[in-house]
């Protein structure tokens, strides 16, 4: 294979690819690295979904890359688009078949002309200083050296960036704590017409749109019978209500119940221990759904993950830090390569609790070009979940929809910067935003149009 690339990105989860095929429209010659057998991350070895949210205050903010995704996957009946969140929590949800989008990806990977190595790990980097020159790889067939102009660091822990040396924060500043871990799970068999019945007779126990038809069936509540179960010792997961979401199936709902806290994402013991921990814990939310929750009596757990979902590890320190202030005050950035809409929402990283802010209806706001630039490095880029942002800012920009947005900007700075054969920092962000706004993407809010 080849040894010399523009452009490699490591990491294939939702940035990663949409930095990828973003690069690659860009003309830049691109090699993407993922550790796994799999092109998606957390959507298909987590089994990360409804994906949250396109939309802000009744508008779509977010589109380029991630909004053709969905199209593609709508169009092949993968997706039903984006429906108002029946929970009210955001704007919008997106349902999504997880097995259409591993296929896809792979598809996308083919007609952009991507090079591509799964089961490969980057475990070393080769530097001058503060610039990368390229990466070394770990694979079946023993290790890689693989050089590139520009290095993406797409692994969603800054793994390539704490190689580098750069700087990084693991969890919060104040005592290095993160949001805990999630075992998702999809149930099948479920009799969703006596589900639906039992929450229509049950919303005041729920979390619900003040416009909800309960047509596609989404909870976040039934607190009364999670007390109930505990009360009978038949609960003891590290949480206060039932969430689940229909899938784009009728009869099979994805269920998020599990939490495992106190566990480092980027510590190898503890992720063993937070897989076991998270297995044990289906089996447990399972049986609770059987016993206390009309219409599961006849289900059967359909599929469990690959791995363990993990929220939140290391923040790579950039140029810019972004903060709660600056999304809760709605902060304009001349940089800005995209926008958001999630709210704040943290994960207690040790107790049952969600933390929301005090936020109004337009959640809207601009993310600039220099959080995805690590301090005192040449040539790397960050994107992801990871990117330079606090632990509260985090809690709203690690969302799907929001990180291929990220990755579709990191993807047209690294080619531009592979083009002019500089450093990331030197391409001039308006150059940027060009080429993302020729992409279809929107970058400031002034770009904003009613669609939703």
């Amino acid at each position: 294979m080849n040894m010399k690339y523009d452009v490699i990105i490591c990491g294939a989860g939702p940035s990663g690819m949409a930095a990828a095929i973003s690069a690659r429209r860009n003309q830049a010659k691109v090699l993407l690295l993922e550790s796994s057998g799999l092109l998606g991350g957390s959507t298909v070895l987590s089994l990360v979904s409804p994906w949250m949210t396109f939309h802000n205050d009744g508008k779509q903010i977010i589109k380029g890359i991630g909004e053709e995704i969905v199209s593609r996957l709508k169009n092949r009946g993968e997706s039903f688009g984006h429906i108002a969140d029946p929970i009210g929590f955001t704007d919008s949800i997106t349902p999504i078949d997880i097995e259409g989008v591993k296929q896809l990806f792979f598809d996308y990977v083919s007609e952009e002309g991507i090079d591509l190595l799964l089961h490969a790990f980057v475990c070393e980097v080769r530097k001058d200083k503060n610039t990368i020159k390229g990466v070394r790889v770990a694979t079946k067939s023993g290790f890689l050296d693989i050089d590139a102009d520009v290095v993406v660091d797409a692994t969603g822990d800054g793994d390539v960036c704490h190689l580098m040396g750069c700087e990084t924060v693991f969890g919060r500043t104040e005592d290095h704590q993160a949001q805990p871990m999630t075992m998702l799970f999809s149930v099948d068999g479920v009799d969703t017409d006596q589900l639906r019945d039992f929450l229509k007779a049950n919303a005041d126990d729920c979390v619900i749109a003040k416009d909800y038809d309960f047509q596609y069936l989404a909870v976040s509540g039934f607190f009364k019978k999670v007390e109930e179960a505990k009360a009978n010792g038949d609960f003891d997961l590290i949480r206060d209500r039932v969430l689940m979401f229909q899938d784009i199936r009728a009869h099979q709902v994805g269920i998020n119940m599990t939490r495992v806290t106190g566990r480092s994402g980027i510590n190898v013991s503890d992720l063993t221990k937070a897989e076991i921990a998270g297995r044990k814990q289906i089996q447990k939310a399972f049986q609770f759904f059987k016993k206390y929750i009309p219409g599961f009596q006849n289900s059967y757990i359909l599929r469990t993950p690959v791995q363990i979902g993990i929220r939140e590890t290391r923040h790579v320190i950039g140029e810019y830090v972004l903060t709660a202030e600056d999304i809760l005050s709605q902060k304009e950035f001349e940089d800005s390569i995209c926008l958001s809409g999630f709210p704040i929402d943290i994960h207690s990283p040790n107790g049952a609790e969600l933390k929301f802010f005090d936020q109004k209806a337009d959640k809207g706001y601009e993310i600039p070009l220099r959080i995805l630039i690590p301090k005192n490095s040449e040539n790397l880029i960050v994107t992801g979940r990871c990117v330079s942002a606090t632990h509260e800012a985090c809690a709203s920009l690690r969302v799907t929809p929001s990180v291929m947005a990220l990755g579709e900007a990191a993807g047209v700075l690294a080619a531009l910067a592979a083009q002019k054969k500089t450093s990331p920092r030197q391409v001039d962000y308006r150059e940027v935003q060009s080429v993302l706004r020729a992409q279809g993407q929107l970058i400031k809010k002034a770009d904003i149009k009613k669609r939703f």
